[in-house]
């Protein structure tokens, strides 16, 4: 099954599309506020989406500090977004997808190295006299799509649990599975109120700060809480939970010219309850999202684009999970 999978994962690598990602700016308030009463074409559905996959290959043999063999990666990549507007209200949603699988000639198979998928949807309400500011609700998801396993090139020890005295013994090469398919998953809600204080085709920045909760669900899974000690990796048992706090977003975005387009985002969750205990407390508690790409445009086809995610969610791992790429994409408009 695994063949096959890596197969379909080349085959995208081959066959990328991607459509080009909709914008709608005006430079100041009063035309914006024109825009939303006046221009049917900022009303209703606006969607677009990006599909794009990674490949590599290396082969060594005899190279000094290189071990022999092939490394490869292949991987998958899609980012979708719609919007529906209607006067003074706007409903906006979005899903991101983003899988690989790596293989190095010091293990025998292909090791999951990135697996992702979220989804957000938020309404918006611009007030009439003030447009740029407003009231927001909003909802999202993020999980994990495959099941997860610990692989080590050499003979590894666990312990499952803190309390326990000695590690579990496993072979080389041996997959040690931690969580299952979609497990965990992390969904959170907010409301509050939103600012745009720029809106231009260059730069455009937008902000968020409300009440917020989050909820952990899992039926079965563990994550890595320390792995200094070569003899025995640590684990964590995952829990349900659900914690209360304030979370804050900055998300800017723009292009630098026709051909390069970026953006960048920082959301922050700081929770004031959460439902089980021994978790962490005061800024080691802070739940905190970290995300930046560009796209550059080769050609009206091809386009070269880096995409960076650093997240801290401490009832998953007290560790940052850190991700970064480069794809290359080809397409058309949808």
């Amino acid at each position: 099954m695994r063949t096959y999978f890596h197969w379909i994962l080349l085959a995208s690598s081959l066959l990328a599309t991607t459509a080009s990602a909709w914008a709608d700016s005006l430079a100041n308030d009063d035309l914006r506020a024109q825009a939303l009463a006046a221009a049917p074409s900022s009303q209703g559905w606006k969607a677009g989406a990006t599909l794009g996959s990674t490949f590599s290959f290396n082969q060594s043999q005899s190279v000094v500090g290189t071990a022999d063999g092939v490394a490869m990666q292949l991987g998958v990549l899609a980012d979708g977004q719609a919007t529906y507007t209607a006067g003074q209200h706007a409903w906006s949603n979005a899903l991101k997808l983003n899988y690989a699988e790596s293989k190095t000639p010091v293990l025998d198979r292909f090791v999951k190295s990135a697996d992702v998928l979220e989804f957000n949807t938020a309404y918006t309400y611009r007030l009439a006299e003030i447009p740029w500011i407003g009231p927001y609700a909003r909802a999202r998801l993020a999980t994990q799509m495959t099941p997860s396993y610990l692989v080590k090139s050499t003979p590894f020890g666990v312990k499952w649990s803190a309390a326990d005295a000695t590690a579990t013994p496993y072979g080389a090469q041996q997959f040690v599975q931690v969580t299952g398919a979609f497990d965990p998953i992390l969904i959170g809600e907010a409301v509050g109120l939103f600012a745009n204080p720029t809106e231009s085709e260059a730069v455009t920045v937008k902000l968020k700060l409300g009440l917020a909760s989050q909820q952990l669900f899992t039926s079965w899974g563990y994550s890595v809480a320390d792995d200094t000690n070569v003899a025995a990796i640590q684990m964590k048992a995952l829990q349900n939970a659900t914690q209360v706090g304030g979370e804050a977003e900055v998300l800017a975005y723009g292009q630098v010219s026709t051909d390069l387009k970026w953006k960048a985002k920082a959301l922050f969750f700081m929770p004031f309850y959460t439902s089980i205990a021994g978790t962490a407390s005061g800024i080691d508690a802070l739940n905190s999202d970290f995300s930046a790409g560009a796209s550059y445009k080769l050609s009206k086809w091809l386009s070269v684009d880096y995409v960076f995610s650093a997240k801290h969610v401490p009832l998953v791992s007290d560790k940052w999970q850190i991700q970064n790429g480069a794809v290359l994409t080809a397409g058309f408009n949808l």
